[in-house]
């Protein structure tokens, strides 16, 4: 599914649903490819993300710390309720697996605002391989 400039994005995003939550189990995943530049806005998990680089570099920033950049191949936990934003690094596309579980009422994300340019260009982006 095509996800253009909308009220959770800055940026061409495409989304594949790969998991649903079911009876069986609360977890949720989706593969995201971001377009250069492309980024989630502010938000956070209930139960914590996990994501997984496959191609690319992201960069990331939990707040109230630096951005930092992560390559493919690399994974990081994001803790429960931890507001954060993710997306493509200004060099080219990102892909990456994003996996979280469901809250009890089936909620996975609590939306916030956008990530100004400012704060996407914020603290030269350094690897951190692991957390920001």
């Amino acid at each position: 599914m095509s996800l253009p400039e909308q009220a959770t994005f800055t940026g061409h995003v495409n989304a594949k649903v790969l998991r649903i939550a079911d009876d069986d189990s609360r977890l949720v995943a989706y593969e995201v490819t971001f377009a250069p530049e492309a980024r989630t806005h502010w938000h956070s998990h209930p139960h914590g993300q996990l994501l997984l680089v496959t191609s690319g570099a992201a960069r990331i920033q939990l707040e109230g710390h630096p951005v930092a950049e992560i390559d493919a191949g690399d994974s990081l936990w994001i803790p429960p309720a931890a507001r954060h934003w993710h997306g493509a690094a200004p060099a080219g596309p990102m892909t990456h697996i994003a996996m979280q579980e469901a809250a009890a009422d089936g909620s996975t994300v609590v939306w916030s605002g956008p990530v100004s340019d400012a704060a996407y260009n914020d603290n030269r982006p350094t690897p951190s391989k692991g957390a920001p």
